[in-house]
């Protein structure tokens, strides 16, 4: 749409057709997405953002949108894909929640200083540690210094219409932006909104794609693509740095600047209205509150309640963040003598972002109004109509206030102190080097009888019926002898285990997020290394950090690293084919074919189109001493395994063993079927049981041999409906290629296995 039209649907006040719709807020953002026609989604999968790519995927599939969907390694990874597309002249959009834009760091300033246009949609959660999944807003606080603009979706039509004005910002001023709303609250919230009937009414308000323009030169962009005017992307830079803030910080103003415009075209083309902050209650009121997105939302109730108690109080809720809209906060704050500044983050240790920002801004127009801030919902927990009543009344009283901590300044509200008098009974019992020795030789030969008197490391977990981490977890520990420490990724393995403040484990046990295991383990056994040299670590400790739930995608470079490093530990991988604790999204190591929840089935796309990668043969070429696959279902061999693996470790080397675990809940699979499935999966080979000991390959149960093998269309239909579709004639084609390839490999591993190098 060009300006002329637009101006001229401005005169004549007529809107766009609409329809109603329902859905919430990743949804929201997902239809915002298609409407537009990106040109590629770069897509890592955390909660509570995982939907909006997933149903962005799904739309692929159904053959509703052309947009190029790709799956990154990691959060780094899915952003340097955006970056790619928008330095080509591209469109380029990503979601993402708390570490997972941390993961991002080192590309979100890069972005912005490049000058390359992109949205990224967040959907707020607080930072870890410790892990949590709920609505936080320290994630968006670390962006504020990046260079991205950033706008806050308080309900989920804002999430729609805010990514439709986004993108036309972000590419008239050739900056980045974020749009946040809240985790959950907004995100999980469904809503009947209004969209856009055509999306070519969407299109033509967001303009032309950028590619010719980009090529031309016109309006500040270029291409890499350019091949007759080449120019280089990302120069090294040292004094002339000074001179590139400069840069971005124009186009802040040139943001500021062209935001009414863009405000005054969307009203005019949808009939709703958005500024740099929403303003409600009576302006001149001596009492303010002020907070974002679902909070303010949550205040207004409070706002009209004191209203018709003849109480008049003001609210203020910022639309944008960046660039930073101080006139119209000042403005929207009016007469108040004291404001509370509630925010869902807190920056230790100092003032609070929001309301320093905030008191910088009255402070440069001489006003001398008192600021109380108070940090709340962090966490997730609701703000509700008491809570606005709260900050009113707070606000009222000031500082006339009984408790210590309510007259300070800054502080915590909804933290509570809980019972200092209690004193928890110990809930699980240390075990001793002897309760779990069993395995004085490697050679002794222990019965399985024996094996299942030893103690289990961990006790009662909430994992779902029939999950395969634990039979495989217990089974493999079983066959290492004395004092453990275990080291967790982020997955199903860890959540279920350790829910505040109860743990499973009986031994010691950390986590350090998603994929961080192997090198901290790296560190552990450093630090085991140098106390025992010095005499202070009597105990012999074998260190075993597990990894499922894709961890090995996103960790690989750090997996790699300790195995080129021959760190002493044991790395063990629960493969359960998918990111299962965000919702069984594709993981690399899933077989081609299979769906997911971000791979779906239709006329675009069969499931997930690449064949399954094997880190044992990725690991080969580190020359690691010990690698290995097993299987619950051969538990004879898993325990061999794992007493060959705690050898290596033992003589100061690195140990990898990958396990097939089942995941009934999304695999789609009855409960019980775990050990036949898994079985199932090593008789047709799609998990071939083998070790790679000091570079020589052996395969340590060979179907054929044992006339068990299967084809794996048969294997496929035990192993649940996200595979059972591949037995099917209309996938027929498709299931001839996983099984050629599946014969391909065998072939190729059992000639390794027959050769005396290799």
């Amino acid at each position: 749409m060009t300006t002329a039209m637009l101006r001229q649907r401005i005169e004549e006040d007529a809107e766009a057709p609409q329809v109603p719709w329902l859905g919430n807020g990743n949804e929201a953002v997902a239809r915002a997405i298609v409407d537009i026609g990106y040109d590629a989604e770069g897509y890592y999968p955390i909660t509570p953002s995982s939907d909006a790519g997933e149903t962005v995927s799904k739309a692929f599939a159904e053959g509703t949108t052309d947009i190029a969907f790709i799956v990154g390694t990691s959060e780094l990874a899915a952003l340097s894909i955006c970056a790619g597309v928008a330095v080509a002249g591209g469109r380029a959009v990503d979601v993402t929640s708390a570490n997972g834009l941390l993961l991002k760091a080192e590309q979100m300033p890069a972005i912005a200083g490049l000058g390359l246009p992109m949205v990224l949609n967040l959907s707020t959660r607080d930072v870890s540690a410790p892990l949590n999944i709920k609505n936080g807003h320290s994630d968006l606080y670390a962006t504020l210094g990046w260079g991205w603009i950033i706008l806050l979706a308080p309900t989920v039509q804002a999430c729609y219409d805010l990514n439709l004005i986004a993108l036309r910002l972000a590419e008239s001023v050739n900056l980045p932006v974020i749009v946040a709303y809240d985790g959950f609250h907004t995100s999980h919230a469904n809503r009947r909104i209004q969209i856009f009937k055509e999306r070519e009414d969407v299109r033509r308000f967001v303009g032309p794609p950028p590619f010719k323009a980009a090529l031309e030169g016109r309006d500040g962009r270029f291409s890499l693509l350019d091949v007759k005017h080449p120019r280089t992307f990302g120069a090294y830079m040292n004094d002339d740095l000074i001179n590139a803030k400069v840069q971005m910080d124009l186009k802040m103003e040139k943001a500021y600047e062209l935001l009414p415009q863009l405000f005054d075209e969307f009203a005019a083309l949808s009939g709703r209205r958005y500024g740099f902050v929403e303003q409600y209650g009576e302006v001149h009121s001596d009492r303010c509150l002020v907070a974002l997105n679902t909070a303010g939302e949550a205040a207004k109730d409070a706002a009209d309640l004191l209203a018709k108690r003849c109480e008049t109080v003001n609210l203020v809720i910022p639309t944008v963040l960046r660039p930073w809209p101080e006139r119209e906060i000042v403005d929207a704050i009016g007469a108040a003598k004291r404001i509370v500044v509630a925010e869902r983050a807190s920056q230790y240790g100092a003032n609070n972002y929001l309301a320093n920002e905030i008191g910088a801004a009255l402070q440069r127009c001489g006003n001398d109004a008192k600021i109380i801030q108070r940090s709340y919902g962090i966490g997730g927990l609701n703000f509700t109509l008491d809570d606005g009543l709260h900050m009113y009344d707070l606000a009222a009283r000031w500082p006339n206030l009984d408790e210590p901590n309510e007259r300070r300044v800054k502080w915590y509200y909804g933290a509570w102190e809980g019972d200092s008098s209690y004193d928890p009974p110990a809930t699980l019992v240390p075990l001793t080097a002897e309760q779990c020795t069993l395995n004085a030789g490697q050679g002794t030969k222990v019965s399985l009888k024996e094996l299942s008197a030893m103690p289990q490391r961990f006790d009662k977990h909430s994992a779902c019926p029939g999950c395969g981490i634990f039979t495989t977890l217990n089974a493999f520990l079983r066959g290492i002898d004395g004092h453990v420490v275990l080291l967790f990724n982020t997955g199903c393995g860890m959540v279920v285990t350790t829910g505040y403040p109860l743990t499973s484990f009986k031994v010691p046990y950390f986590h350090n997020l998603f994929h961080n295991a192997s090198s901290t383990a790296t560190g552990v056994v450093e630090m085991i290394k140098r106390f025992q040299k010095r005499g202070d670590l009597p105990e012999e400790i074998t260190v075993v950090a597990v990894s499922g739930d894709g961890g090995d995608d996103i960790g690989m470079d750090q997996v790699i690293g300790a195995a080129i490093r021959n760190d002493a530990f044991i790395m063990l991988e629960y493969d359960n084919k998918g990111y299962m604790n965000t919702g069984a999204q594709l993981c690399y190591s899933g077989f081609k074919g299979q769906r997911a929840s971000n791979a779906h089935l239709g006329p675009n796309q069969s499931g997930k189109q690449q064949h399954h990668r094997e880190i044992i043969e990725i690991l080969r070429g580190t020359f690691a001493p010990y690698l290995a696959t097993v299987s619950e279902s051969h538990a004879l061999d898993m325990i061999r395994k794992a007493r060959k693996a705690q050898a290596v470790v033992r003589a100061g080397g690195f140990a990898f063993v990958k396990a097939l675990s089942v995941c009934p809940l999304n695999w789609g699979m009855d409960e019980h079927v775990g050990p036949s499935a898994v079985e199932a999966a090593v008789n047709a080979c799609l998990h071939p049981l083998f070790e790679i000991d000091h570079g020589k390959t052996r395969i340590t149960f060979d179907p054929e041999a044992k006339g068990t093998r299967i084809p794996v269309t048969e294997a496929f239909t035990k192993l649940g409906g996200a595979f059972r579709h591949l037995a099917t004639p209309e996938y027929a084609a498709l299931a001839q290629e996983v099984q050629d390839e599946v014969d391909r490999r065998w072939a190729r591993l059992k000639a390794m296995s027959e050769h005396a190098l290799l």
